[in-house]
Parts: structure tokens; C-alpha cells; sequence
């Protein structure tokens, strides 16, 4: 969507570029960092958090406001779909895990980091339910999110 990192005037690509040329996207990558969450920003066009703030209105030097809700990049393709950091942490989607919630391997899961160990799930659904016994959000929810057995049923 058009309120991500990439747009918002708080990543100091934005402020320093606008928006990345075709001669210097590797360096808008580069740039891109929050300067209201203090953070590198690895994926701008694919990150996102409710301190949106459209580029066109860039906030003055040092300007910051309270932080709201997690910061969110995309989850396994089920539609479109958000799934939350864990904290500064950004979760690795597409990636090989044994799930922690329900043992499932797959080749295409979402894997964090949490207190020096490697988490991995099967699903979005999966990720969320963890990631809300960690986090008291009331924002963030499951429910709308497929179980195992409805994402993987596309694989029978």
C-alpha cells in the first residue's frame, strides 16, 4: 500500500531523496532508516506502522510524536496480509521452520528471533497467536487469519 516506509516522511530516504530514482534505488535501500523509531528499515515499500506520515509532509528536524501500534510488514501470501514485528525485530518470511505451535515443516514459514533463539511458524495465524501471548496489543488479531489447515489445503 501507499502508507509504507518508502512514503513516509519520518525514513531519512524520504527526507534526503523523496522517492528512490531508477539510478540510485540501492541507495534510498540504504538510506532508509525511521528516524521516530530510532531503526534500519530493510524492506521500506513492504514495512509499515501507524506513525505514517505522507512524504509530501515531511516533519521538522527532531520532530517526533508517541509511537503507535507495532510496526507491520507483510505475512505469507494468503491475500494481503500484515503480520507484526516483534518489536524491533522483523520477522523473516518465505523461509524453511519446523512451526512451534503445531511441529509442521515447511519450506515456506515465518521465522523470528526471541531472547537469542530462532522461532519458526507455518502460518500467519501461527506468528500472530505467539506473537499476542508476547505483546498486549488489542489492535492485533488471529482470527482473520488461516489456520494450517486451510493455508496448506491449496497443497493436497
Amino acid at each position: 500500500g501507499p502508507d509504507c516506509c518508502g512514503n513516509c516522511g519520518f525514513n531519512r530516504a524520504v527526507q534526503e531523496m523523496a522517492h528512490p530514482h531508477p539510478q540510485d534505488r540501492y541507495r534510498f535501500w540504504d538510506l532508509s532508516y525511521c528516524t521516530l523509531r530510532n531503526l534500519k528499515v530493510g524492506n521500506p515499500f513492504w514495512t509499515y506502522c501507524d506513525n505514517f506520515r505522507y512524504g509530501k509532509t515531511l516533519p521538522s528536524k527532531d520532530e517526533t510524536e508517541a509511537l503507535e501500534g507495532p510496526i507491520t510488514g507483510s505475512g505469507l501470501y494468503e491475500g494481503y496480509v500484515r503480520i507484526p514485528w516483534h518489536g524491533d525485530v522483523e520477522p523473516v518470511v518465505s523461509t524453511p521452520v519446523t512451526c512451534s505451535a503445531c511441529g509442521r515443516k515447511t519450506e515456506s514459514g515465518i521465522s523470528i528471533s526471541h531472547d537469542s533463539e530462532a522461532l519458526g511458524f507455518c502460518t500467519n495465524r501461527h506468528y500472530v497467536e505467539w506473537w499476542l501471548t508476547q505483546h498486549d496489543d488489542p489492535r492485533v488479531t488471529a482470527e482473520h487469519l488461516s489456520t494450517p489447515e486451510e493455508f496448506f489445503k491449496k497443497y493436497l
